[in-house]
């Protein structure tokens, strides 16, 4: 719900809009954006554009609307998960490369199949990953079997969620 609730302070999508517009082409290769796929207020189509003119063919729903998006009950909201299923597919559509986030690692058929080659893999972000402080390094690592047809990662990060200051 903080992601959403900040989106009339802080549009995540148009900060990559920006951040684009400045980002090395030669350092492109190999690169993932991260979009909010449930932005109400986003363009897509510009969206898509900046992201070719800065030779970034990877997009990766981030963070999942599974993680964002909760009932009252805790359990995730079905219909946000579609939109972005749907909006990923578009993506795929204009030739991108899908990683798909998602909290929950063993709910990924749909977007195998919907997705389909474009898929070139799975990353499990658990709630706690939301906890970790933004740096300069994010890993991923194996969660997968070796061999599986689409590759599966889990989000960790370099650093600690820091404890409050008093």
């Amino acid at each position: 719900m903080l992601v959403m609730a900040t989106l009339p302070i802080i549009d995540w999508n148009d900060c990559l809009l920006r951040d684009l517009r400045t980002f090395p082409k030669e350092r492109s290769a190999g690169v993932y954006a991260a979009i909010v796929m449930i932005d109400p207020f986003a363009c897509w189509e510009d969206l898509a554009d900046v992201l070719k003119q800065a030779g970034i063919m990877g997009i990766i729903n981030f963070p999942p609307a599974s993680l964002i998006e909760r009932s009252t009950t805790g359990m995730p909201i079905e219909s946000g998960q579609e939109i972005e299923l749907r909006r990923l597919e578009w993506f795929a559509s204009l030739d991108f490369r899908i990683l798909f986030a998602t909290d929950d690692i063993s709910e990924t058929a749909t977007a195998e199949r919907r997705l389909g080659s474009h898929l070139t893999g799975i990353v499990q972000v658990p709630e706690e990953a939301l906890k970790f402080v933004i740096g300069d390094r994010v890993d991923l690592v194996s969660a997968g079997k070796r061999g599986a047809p689409v590759a599966k990662f889990a989000l960790l990060s370099g650093t600690k969620p820091q404890a409050r200051k008093k």
